[in-house]
């Protein structure tokens, strides 16, 4: 930990003073990091999501695990939504200057104010067992892990439903050491965001709507970890300040990486 937050402050430092050259090499660096966690995540994510149903796909209270999930996740993803309209509705961020968005805005296709919640369910339904990986929609890759763990958690129990078990678990295995290589070196990639958004905060981005939006998206995240989420577990007669605990490693891997896959591993563990 005393590493990481080193390498941010030597980050911050490096983008504040570091001059065009070092700016160009620390955005090289985590645009780098960037695309490896984008190119392990939703593996990852399939791959834990299907060994995980295939494990409890044949007990008998599968069902009740899965409508507790899903009901927890509905409850907290309408809590997060509202909390996030409120967060809005009262701080009212401005939006950015035109020249600061103007290369995200090409990038949005023209269709999407067209696009009905119809089509948006369908285009989460895959008709091609790779489609979702090579364009990754995580919900597309989320609905197929979903049912290849349960149809395997269900299949007989034959000498040919252990090895498909056995090279799902070894390509999950292969796939963390991956990401666990990548821990090892995450100072390089944290100096290298630090010193990315350094740079750009000197260059003159709008701070005071920048500081708006952040007040927006970092206060809804604050309120909901530290309140609406310890609620829940109040409710369920679990203790939050020990959850907390357990989970703050994965927490502190999630914000320091900028990927919620990359936690997956201490997650497990």
């Amino acid at each position: 930990m005393i590493l990481w937050v080193g390498a941010l402050v030597a980050g911050t430092i490096l983008g504040l003073y570091g001059g065009a050259v070092v700016a160009d090499v620390m955005t090289f660096i985590a645009t780098v990091y960037t695309r490896l966690f984008r190119f392990l995540a939703v593996p990852t994510i399939a791959l834990a999501i299907t060994t995980t149903l295939m494990t409890v796909g044949s007990q008998k209270d599968t069902g009740r695990i899965f409508r507790r999930t899903l009901t927890y996740t509905l409850l907290t993803t309408f809590a997060a939504a509202g909390v996030a309209l409120v967060r809005y509705l009262i701080i009212a961020p401005s939006n950015l200057p035109a020249a600061a968005v103007s290369g995200a805005a090409s990038a949005v296709p023209e269709s999407v104010g067209h696009t009905s919640y119809m089509d948006y369910v369908l285009g989460i339904v895959p008709d091609n067992v790779f489609r979702p990986f090579i364009d990754g929609n995580v919900l597309s890759v989320l609905l197929l892990s979903v049912a290849v763990g349960l149809a395997i958690g269900k299949m007989p129990d034959n000498d040919r439903k252990p090895i498909l078990v056995s090279a799902l678990l070894g390509l999950q295995d292969l796939v963390f050491i991956l990401i666990r290589g990548l821990i090892r070196v995450l100072p390089l990639g944290i100096m290298a965001f630090a010193a990315q958004f350094a740079t750009q905060m000197s260059a003159g981005v709008a701070m005071s709507s920048l500081g708006r939006y952040a007040a927006v998206i970092l206060g809804g995240n604050l309120l909901q970890m530290f309140v609406v989420l310890p609620l829940f577990l109040i409710v369920r007669g679990i203790n939050p300040l020990r959850a907390l605990r357990q989970m703050m490693p994965a927490v502190v891997m999630a914000l320091l990486t900028k990927s919620s896959a990359a936690t997956l591993p201490v997650t497990m563990q």
